[in-house]
């Protein structure tokens, strides 16, 4: 009894240590792989940031030059509203659209002569041209509705942008060091905005002042935070008040706004809902509580006989 219990323990105890060496090794080996799969992240961040914020950027020397024409409602800063800052989004963006616009006439084309027999050759050309305008048109609506889904996301970020900046800040970085810290932040996450924030960045290095740059980006972003934030700056340098004071009362700011919108769109639920629910829930309740009336009304009128019989 002895040696079976002696044995069972060596066992167990064996067995656990296997179980423990085999843990250890495969713990290990995750955070091993784990530091490997960060490393190579980090590298590929530090590769991306580089690239934007090097000279040879060509984004960048593009966004330049369209800053230098100073044509603000033109279709290379509406292409950089939208997220696309390479020098070829132009030629690809006409591409597209020409494309598109001569496939629709082609098609509409075709079913109008083959579907329409009797339709004249002018009548069907007039047809097939207005289509095709149409198509023209909505390509160009696309690519602002990018622009405003852009700008949507830029109001969602802005109040993080400016937390980040008050906790830069507050360590003792300098404004500039900052914004470039949040920049290389953002470029991680969310590519689009940080390359608008590098940007600033960028302009601030050569030597324009900060409410100059700012001012740019909100131009970019078209966003009114963005243009306050620009004039607070300018203010704070005319009046020589405390930047950073000046940051955290419009961060706590931001923060208040974006409760206060929360709370507007919540209070705004029941009415929205009202109508939905009076079109689809109430002739479903309004089935269910007659139907079984109208049944027993029809099954008493259909037993019910004449009185003279």
């Amino acid at each position: 009894m002895n040696d079976s219990l002696i044995l069972v323990a060596v066992f167990v105890a064996v067995l656990i240590l296997i179980f423990t060496i085999a843990n250890a090794v495969t713990r290990s080996r995750d955070i091993r792989r784990n530091l490997d799969q960060v490393s190579v992240e980090q590298q590929q961040r530090d590769a991306r940031s580089e690239e934007v914020f090097g000279s040879e950027n060509e984004n960048i020397r593009h966004y330049y030059e369209v800053m230098r024409r100073n044509d603000p409602e033109g279709l290379d800063m509406r292409l950089i509203r939208a997220g696309y800052f390479s020098p070829d989004a132009k030629r690809v963006f006409q591409m597209i659209r020409l494309t598109v616009t001569v496939a629709v006439f082609a098609l509409v084309w075709y079913l109008v002569v083959n579907l329409s027999e009797g339709l004249s050759s002018a009548m069907a050309l007039l047809l097939t041209g207005l289509a095709s305008g149409i198509v023209f048109i909505l390509v160009s609506a696309v690519l602002d509705r990018q622009a405003k889904t852009n700008q949507t996301s830029y109001r969602r970020l802005f109040p993080d942008f400016m937390d980040l900046l008050v906790v830069c800040v507050d360590s003792g970085m300098s404004v500039e060091a900052a914004i470039d810290r949040v920049a290389h932040e953002f470029l991680h996450t969310k590519p689009s905005f940080g390359q608008h924030l590098s940007i600033i960045s960028l302009e601030v290095r050569a030597g324009r002042p900060m409410h100059e740059a700012l001012n740019n980006f909100a131009t970019r972003i078209q966003l009114d935070e963005a243009r306050t934030l620009s004039v607070l700056f300018r203010q704070s340098m005319e009046l020589g008040s405390s930047v950073i004071k000046t940051l955290r009362v419009f961060s706590k700011e931001m923060r208040q706004t974006r409760i206060i919108k929360a709370e507007e769109k919540a209070n705004a639920l029941p009415v929205k809902m009202l109508f939905p629910m009076a079109g689809f829930l109430f002739p479903v309740n309004l089935i269910i509580v007659l139907v079984p009336i109208l049944m027993q009304i029809m099954k008493l009128f259909s037993t019910m006989t004449p009185g003279g019989n």
